[in-house]
């Protein structure tokens, strides 16, 4: 694999997050400083982790090293065309990856336009059905769906087309870069859309920050989206995908109807603190850090509001980033312990 290829992913990832987070801190500190101040805490640790991250991009591999695609290759190490079908085998997975974004873009939008869903509803339904029938593309199918989560009335069908070709061409380019961190697929998809909203001239909805008579409820129901999709994921063992689809569609159908005046907003709260569920045990061995990621999401779904309304991946990115941030604190503390022990420790989540 080109060694220039998971740097370009990890730019494009890193710059996306820190767009959202950045807004959504000069929002914070133009309404409320204790709030200004909060969020720019969440900015800097989410810097930090980006810095660590930064730092394993020459411990990334090809999927060719990898599972059956690796036992392939082993029946040809003789072989004097073994450079061509490793080529031929990634050329290969990469094309199915990309077209996989394409089945979950278009999946969310039939079912939104034919069936006339909540696309909350819809997302959850593509997810689910993506782990049981196709497992072993659930996750780049679960991407595209995160891009058909993007308004009808930022992109058309064919504007669709476009957010989906390029969230599945940053795909590729970021196979084994932040791997892991929940939330990545959604920044993929809203990379997608972004780019393909402002190239278009497409118009982004300006959503005003609710006040905390709603703050407090998306925070709340953020927590709780955030720990139980963790503990789906990683101690019920139902995968990534599977997680944040079952919590993503519960909350879609249950919140709407406890809450008529809200629950629309309240149920996109949930799908978005769900994706951090999709974090490895890896990145959080235990489940309370993602209490606090519910927290850290929530504040940044609030003021993150008035930026890039109606593209698809947003909530992702909010995850993201949220999960990134608290890993960064928590890779912080591992430090200051550290370096107690040793002058020159190795801190990051993905050191070894």
């Amino acid at each position: 694999m080109n060694k220039v290829t998971p740097i370009i992913g990890f730019v494009i990832l890193s710059i996306m997050a820190l767009l959202l987070f950045g807004f959504a801190s000069y929002e914070a500190w133009t309404l409320q400083p204790v709030s200004g101040v909060v969020m720019t805490l969440i900015l800097l640790g989410l810097l930090f982790e980006i810095m660590c991250e930064s730092k394993e991009l020459r411990k990334v591999k090809s999927d060719l090293r990898s599972g059956a695609t690796k036992r392939y290759i082993s029946y040809l190490r003789e072989s004097k065309e073994l450079r061509k079908v490793k080529l031929d085998v990634l050329t290969r997975k990469n094309l199915f990856l990309f077209i996989s974004v394409f089945v979950g873009t278009f999946a969310n939008y039939a079912l939104r336009v034919n069936t006339g869903l909540d696309t909350v509803v819809a997302t959850g339904l593509v997810m689910i059905i993506a782990a049981i029938i196709l497992p072993d593309y659930g996750v780049p199918i679960s991407c595209g769906a995160f891009v058909g989560m993007a308004s009808p009335a930022l992109l058309n069908h064919g504007q669709m087309a476009i957010a989906a070709a390029v969230a599945g061409g940053v795909y590729v380019l970021t196979v084994g870069v932040f791997d892991g961190f929940g939330g990545k697929l959604g920044t993929i998809a809203f990379t997608g859309c972004v780019i393909t909203g402002l190239c278009l001239g497409s118009e982004f909805a300006h959503l005003p920050v609710p006040g905390w008579d709603v703050g407090w409820l998306i925070v709340v129901y953020s927590i709780i989206a955030a720990v139980v999709s963790f503990w789906i994921n990683i101690y019920l063992k139902r995968g990534a995908v599977m997680a944040p689809g079952i919590v993503g569609l519960a909350g879609g159908l249950i919140l709407p109807a406890i809450h008529p005046d809200i629950g629309g907003m309240l149920a996109s709260m949930v799908i978005c603190a769900a994706l951090s569920g999709m974090s490895s045990a890896k990145r959080f061995p235990h489940i309370m850090p993602l209490a606090i990621v519910g927290l850290v999401a929530g504040l940044v779904f609030v003021y993150s509001m008035p930026l890039l309304g109606g593209a698809g991946g947003k909530f992702g990115t909010i995850a993201f980033g949220s999960v990134t941030a608290v890993r960064g604190y928590l890779d912080l503390v591992e430090k200051l312990r550290a370096t107690k022990r040793d002058s020159s420790p190795e801190i990051c989540s993905g050191s070894e």
